[in-house]
């Protein structure tokens, strides 16, 4: 997807394209996981392209005794409401939240039944797709 921005450097207006190339998350137990987003971005006024890769931290894994299971955001959007608190039991197909995109409400359902470990958003957050939205054990 290409999206054009405009931007201003010390009073210079540039109009910047930016082109992701890919994106994933990258999952390491008992480690940080990181969003790893590869980007073109197009100068055009110079129509030079600049590869930019991005690091981006996502939630820091906590050792536990059973693995944590992560909700993730099957796209990009706004959190509408959220109907889970931590510690509260989840069964596959129960709805967690809804997440508004390109003017549409979309449910999104627990994927894996267990308890809420941790809400990692708050309604009103912008999230982008595979962020992690909630931790489950």
């Amino acid at each position: 997807m290409e999206r054009k921005f405009k931007v201003r450097v010390n009073g210079k207006e540039y109009i910047v394209e930016v082109e992701e190339i890919s994106s994933g998350i990258s999952k390491v137990q008992n480690k940080e996981e990181v969003k790893l987003e590869k980007k073109v971005v197009k100068d055009s006024v110079n129509n030079a392209e600049t590869k930019v890769e991005q690091k981006v931290e996502v939630s820091k894994k906590e050792k536990s005794k059973g693995e944590s299971k992560v909700i993730t955001s099957p796209m990009s959007g706004v959190i509408l409401k959220i109907f889970v608190t931590p510690g509260q039991n989840v069964n596959v197909g129960d709805k967690v939240l809804i997440l508004e995109a390109m003017k549409m409400e979309n449910e999104i359902k627990a994927d894996a039944s267990g308890v809420v470990k941790n809400v990692l958003i708050k309604e009103g957050d912008t999230v982008d797709t595979g962020q992690a939205l909630i931790e489950l054990e």
